[in-house]
């Protein structure tokens, strides 16, 4: 499986954010770029992806930024690459190779994909990025 720099960013970013929420102070563009050692402008139109799918919602006033759509304990690994990377393209990150190859990475596959939809934020957060 192949993530887009998308996907990898969107996988970087979210664990930095409080996962209450909706009702977390909010995180600003520039200090989430720097945390991640991402560009600024790269990673806004990222979380403006995941805005869109209802992951991040943005916030105005003194604790303003983006902040998560929901709680962390509400979203998987699946609904964040399905965000970023769009139905076709998840699709073409899931195919398997023609050929004898195939079937015998079908259990690979699978089990990818029950990790991504079984994990969330939450879990990822905790068990292996914030110690």
């Amino acid at each position: 499986m192949l993530l887009s720099r998308a996907a990898e960013v969107a996988l970087k970013s979210l664990p930095h954010f409080d996962p209450r929420g909706p009702d977390a102070p909010g995180h600003e563009v520039r200090v989430l770029a720097f945390a991640c050692g991402e560009p600024a402008p790269y990673l806004a139109k990222v979380l403006q992806r995941l805005a869109r799918a209802g992951l991040l919602r943005s916030k105005r006033g003194r604790t303003g930024g983006f902040v998560l759509g929901r709680p962390a304990s509400e979203i998987t690994l699946a609904d964040i690459v399905l965000a970023v990377e769009g139905a076709e393209s998840l699709e073409t990150v899931f195919a398997l190779p023609e050929g004898p190859a195939g079937p015998f990475l079908l259990p690979a596959r699978n089990e990818l994909a029950a990790r991504l939809s079984g994990t969330t934020l939450a879990r990822l957060r905790r068990e292996i990025l914030v110690p």
